[in-house]
């Protein structure tokens, strides 16, 4: 079921929330979006609302506070009902594939949640992390695709990737702080300059550096969200286990890497999260469960295709959608629908809806104005670890097991006729 769902809650009962943007716009202009969000004025007086429980199909029951409900509430997060989390690989492969980026921003905050409470309760780590750090990770994770583009990565590929989705969130954070009513997000927003914002949208870049304070003993938490250290992170965590819920690509045994979160802890000087001797292999595992979906799902051919003549369709068609920032307006409207809606006038679009009509050919075949040709080269699970610059491990290392390391990249080559 979608993280959609609403389970009522207990205390008092709360419909589903309701979907503000239209699947079906009527013509290509973009409409502005009305505002929904209430204004503070003088000393509002907040009623605090009971928690909502939501269902997840991947973590069952998640359970939003009152701060966190009003940041879902938000136009800008509304939208990521409207956005595919695998773009468009569900029209090319695998219909049941269709969840939303909206499923997976919910996902990752309760995997940060999870994750965030197995390492202090390993380590037992001292001193504690403040409340407001503790908030910030986990809005963090919430936030930290809210400025993907239509179809998630394949606008990067229609804006030749001058389009950066986590450098577009930081507009989206902005927005919606600045909307906010709740007194801990006020609070995140106006208490110690702003401190709060600052390092939430910090944590999604993965970058210290963009801090005007420092962390002091609690650095590690920049290893949570968004890890350039090593690429553990709690986005990856919850985005395999959600894709291939729906791919049905890899085994239970195959996607045995849950203790790599759960197991860790931090470091005795507080700078970084360090994993277990005994789940090393499930590190491998991790990596190798990335670049198999990778192989089999992200960059199959066929969407690889696809997504070229997406590109093709929208540079052409609708070259004014490629200004369009989080900053603007019509961005609440710039959704997955909206675009197919726009490319239906071209002619080639009709491959988006057909798929069947994109047929792989030989070599030989590979000439003429209507073949799509689809080169990549997929690095294998041991070149990803290698790349990761500090990969620290603790324990006993007797029970690091051994790995059957695959060094070799995946090369794809294919030519596909339109008929």
């Amino acid at each position: 079921m979608s993280a959609s769902a609403v389970i009522h809650s207990p205390a008092q009962r709360r419909r589903s929330l309701p979907l503000p943007l239209s699947h079906e716009p009527k013509n290509s202009k973009l409409p502005l979006f009305p505002q929904q969000q209430q204004q503070q004025h003088g000393h509002h007086v907040q009623q605090q609302r009971p928690p909502m429980l939501i269902e997840d199909e991947v973590h069952g029951v998640i359970e939003l506070s009152s701060h966190i409900q009003e940041i879902v509430e938000h136009p800008l997060f509304q939208r990521l009902k409207h956005v595919h989390q695998l773009g468009l690989l569900p029209l090319a492969t695998d219909k049941k594939a269709d969840h939303k980026r909206y499923d997976h921003c919910l996902g990752a905050y309760k995997s940060a949640q999870d994750h965030l409470r197995a390492i202090e309760r390993n380590s037992h780590y001292e001193p504690k992390l403040p409340d407001w750090c503790r908030q910030a990770v986990e809005i963090a994770a919430l936030l930290h695709d809210i400025g993907h583009g239509p179809m998630s990565h394949a606008w990067e590929l229609v804006t030749n990737h001058e389009f950066d989705h986590e450098e577009n969130a930081m507009t989206c954070v902005d927005k919606i702080f600045k909307d906010a009513i709740n007194q801990e997000l006020v609070s995140l927003r106006d208490d110690g300059g702003g401190r709060g914002v600052q390092l939430i949208k910090a944590l999604i870049l993965g970058s210290s550096e963009k801090l005007s304070f420092p962390m002091l003993g609690h650095n590690y938490i920049f290893d949570i969200v968004h890890n350039r250290r090593c690429g553990l992170d709690v986005d990856k965590w919850d985005y395999l286990r959600r894709d291939n819920k729906r791919l049905k690509i890899l085994s239970s045994a195959e996607m045995d890497f849950d203790d790599v979160f759960l197991q860790a802890r931090i470091s005795a000087d507080g700078q970084r999260i360090e994993y277990r001797y005994a789940d090393y292999h499930r590190v491998y595992r991790l990596f190798e469960a990335r670049s198999l979906l990778h192989v089999k799902a992200y960059q199959y051919p066929l969407t690889c295709a696809m997504d070229v003549i997406f590109v093709s369709a929208v540079q052409r068609l609708a070259p004014e959608l490629l200004s369009i920032r989080s900053k603007d307006p019509k961005w609440l409207e710039l959704t997955d629908q909206y675009v197919l809606n726009v490319i239906e006038k071209d002619p080639i679009s009709r491959f988006v809806k057909e798929p069947q009509r994109i047929v792989e050919v030989t070599g030989n075949d590979c000439s003429g104005p209507d073949i799509i040709r689809v080169n990549r080269v997929i690095p294998g699970p041991w070149e990803l670890i290698k790349s990761a610059r500090e990969l620290v491990f603790f324990g006993n290392k007797r029970k690091k097991r051994p790995i059957t390391r695959c060094v070799s990249p995946t090369i794809v080559s294919k030519c596909f006729k339109l008929e």
